[in-house]
């Protein structure tokens, strides 16, 4: 819950109006918590980090989200604090504010197309990179970690040990497909387009959501990376982008997160100081990638599409 002090600097320091109602819990992703928060200002979106966040940082993904925002893509738009700040730093977390969307629980998900149309325009928009591409979109796992992460696994009999060591050398062998980026190509992208980020609003428009992971990456892997997450759908999707297909190594940046994904997951499901939220989250994500994880096989697959 956010504490009355809490709620109380940030409806201060954002100048939204005193407070009609105490903030609501209304979701958590990967990064953070999301308060729905009533003020005499209107309706607004709370989010809580539960990572580190740099005020530079959040201005650089706020300037991208408003170019974005000037072309017509809808998504919720970032507040700022009266002093023109994005982030304010509470007791236990970095907090932010964007205006509330209400969203249509009962719509169905995008389409893959939609997806795909999305990306192209949120690519058209062409924002300069902050940067070069970090680890996380950019470097291998590497069999040191790849063996690492399975023997903790494997001594700790988790559940999901078993699937891991069933593809390890399959995901060992997929980081040699790996290449560095093109500098000249980086620009700033997404970086986490995908259904859960895309959602209708109740007035039957897409939005799209969770800014706070974009940054520098080449366009043409994210697309790779996409085709990757819609499956059988790739060639919808592809259709609705409109680009050239993918060569092998554009799927670098799905190769790359993957294997950071699966490490991060992997650490907090072992790690009894966790909260068993975050455990049962973590587990739950490992059991969902490792029943599809991306191999040569699939992408070879995807490019034949």
């Amino acid at each position: 819950m956010l504490s009355s002090e809490v709620t109380a600097m940030v409806t201060a320091r954002y100048g939204l109006g005193r407070a009609t109602n105490p903030p609501v819990y209304a979701a958590r992703g990967e990064l953070g918590r999301i308060w729905r928060l009533d003020t005499e200002g209107g309706t607004w979106a709370v989010k809580e980090a539960l990572v580190p966040v740099l005020e530079a940082d959040a201005a650089a993904d706020v300037a991208f989200q408003l170019a974005v925002a000037a072309t017509g893509v809808p998504l919720p738009s970032p507040v700022r604090t009266t002093d023109g700040q994005v982030t304010v730093r509470g007791p236990d977390a970095v907090l932010r504010v964007y205006e509330w969307v209400d969203l249509d629980p009962a719509a169905p998900d995008p389409s893959a197309a939609d997806l795909g149309d999305l990306l192209a325009r949120l690519h058209r928009v062409r924002h300069p990179a902050r940067g070069p591409v970090g680890e996380w979109f950019a470097a291998p796992l590497g069999p040191a970690r790849w063996t690492a992460l399975a023997a903790k696994a494997a001594k700790a009999n988790a559940e999901w040990a078993g699937p891991l060591d069933e593809h390890l050398p399959e995901l060992i062998a997929l980081d040699a497909l790996v290449r560095p980026p093109d500098p000249a190509k980086v620009r700033t992208c997404h970086r986490d387009l995908n259904a859960d980020n895309v959602r209708r609003a109740t007035g039957g428009h897409l939005v799209v959501l969770d800014w706070e992971n974009s940054g520098p990456a080449q366009p043409e892997r994210e697309f790779a990376a996409l085709l990757w997450e819609v499956g059988d759908a790739a060639p919808a999707a592809a259709r609705a982008y409109g680009g050239p297909p993918p060569e092998r190594e554009h799927f670098s940046t799905a190769i790359a997160v993957q294997g950071h994904l699966l490490e991060f997951y992997g650490t907090r499901a072992l790690d009894p100081t966790s909260p068993a939220e975050d455990r049962d989250r973590a587990t739950a994500r490992l059991d969902a990638m490792l029943a599809r994880p991306l191999t040569e096989k699939a992408i070879a697959e995807l490019r034949d599409s």
